[in-house]
């Protein structure tokens, strides 16, 4: 979906750019940053990474509040909806690499908000921005915000074509799809499709085509490499991630379960993390070794160079693994000749520098 002004009916107030937060760049308070894991075993190995979120969303539902989260639906598209219950909170839990449609839930979590309930609503940066967009920049204190670090939400018309080619390819339907699954360990995920006929097909972020496409940008919603919701501009309460670079960050606790990255960015975030009892957390003192390890905290994804290429024959030729693994495949001899020779002249002029 894309936002477009309807020009017959548009008379010119510019609301929609002045509430749009797209172009909006609100500078926050560095905010403290911390480690953390669910001690509940069983929560932190359906999670995908430490398990915080259920623990904070959990607090919400035992309040008698509302949690709103995303679920993959029955057509395999991913929806965010408001959650009632803490059983309902397994189909909310877990990441979703892709755009989900939530302007209903935006709508219906201002309006709770606004009558009084308690509400707490997760999604990616620009979903939380965009419902204080709609509450007018307001923080009422009846709701808790939580977003993730976020790589960018893929083209769904590509994952749509890439579930029709695994039904096709298993002559069944697929019921059930996981990004995140940790059978192989939480470093090295995997995704899971499960078919009405019982079969279950898994691959690897080295094998798995889709997961390979997404983490390479190839075709990333244009929107997300401009995206400036970043670290301390971040608009909700706490946000979420996984705290890649545990092994040399905090390697006594690196068990391979599952570890979550916290950011805590204002006084009521930080109150609720700490309530949550269930949380075994830890201080990172500094930012600075999650740069090298977690560059979307600090900036968008940088376009796959042949994403154009890739979206002309993906409307040519429609969409198959031959076709994607052929954008995705490694350079081959004379490209990365080519790259050595291009590299020339800025190693020569560093060399030089460094005798002067």
């Amino acid at each position: 979906m894309y936002p477009v002004v309807d020009s017959a009916i548009c008379i010119a107030c510019d609301l929609c750019e002045k509430s749009c937060p797209g172009g909006k760049e609100i500078r926050r308070p560095e905010p403290q940053i911390l480690g953390s894991q669910i001690t509940d075993q069983e929560i932190r190995r359906v999670s995908s990474s430490g398990g915080v979120f259920t623990a904070l969303a959990a607090r919400m539902i035992r309040q008698g509040g509302v949690v709103f989260g995303t679920i993959m639906n029955e057509s395999m598209t991913a929806e965010t909806v408001g959650i009632f219950s803490e059983e309902g909170l397994a189909a909310i839990r877990g990441s979703k690499y892709l755009q989900s449609q939530s302007a209903d839930a935006i709508a219906d979590a201002a309006d709770l908000v606004n009558k009084g309930v308690r509400v707490l609503f997760s999604g990616t940066p620009c979903q939380v921005a965009g419902l204080y967009a709609k509450l007018g920049e307001a923080h009422p204190s009846n709701l808790m915000t939580v977003d993730f670090v976020c790589h960018g939400t893929p083209s769904p018309g590509v994952f749509n074509a890439y579930i029709k080619t695994l039904e096709k390819l298993h002559n069944s339907r697929v019921v059930r799809f996981s990004f995140r699954d940790k059978r192989l360990g939480w470093k090295d995920f995997s995704t899971v499709a499960v078919f009405e006929n019982g079969d279950v097909e898994s691959g690897t972020q080295k094998t798995d085509p889709f997961l390979r496409g997404f983490l390479q940008n190839l075709y990333l919603r244009p929107s997300c490499h401009e995206c400036h919701l970043r670290f301390d501009t971040l608009p909700a309460d706490i946000t979420i991630a996984d705290l890649w670079g545990a092994d040399s960050i905090c390697p006594e606790r690196d068990d391979d379960t599952g570890l979550s990255l916290v950011l805590l960015h204002s006084d009521a975030g930080r109150e609720w993390f700490e309530s949550c009892r269930e949380l075994d957390t830890f201080p990172i003192p500094s930012a600075e070794p999650l740069k090298r390890v977690n560059p979307s905290l600090f900036g968008p994804s940088t376009p796959h160079k042949r994403r154009s290429q890739f979206f002309r024959a993906y409307a040519r030729e429609g969409f198959s693994f031959e076709s994607l693994n052929r954008f995705l495949a490694p350079p081959g001899r004379l490209e990365r000749a080519i790259e050595r020779i291009r590299r020339i002249p800025s190693a020569i002029g560093r060399r030089l520098h460094g005798r002067q």
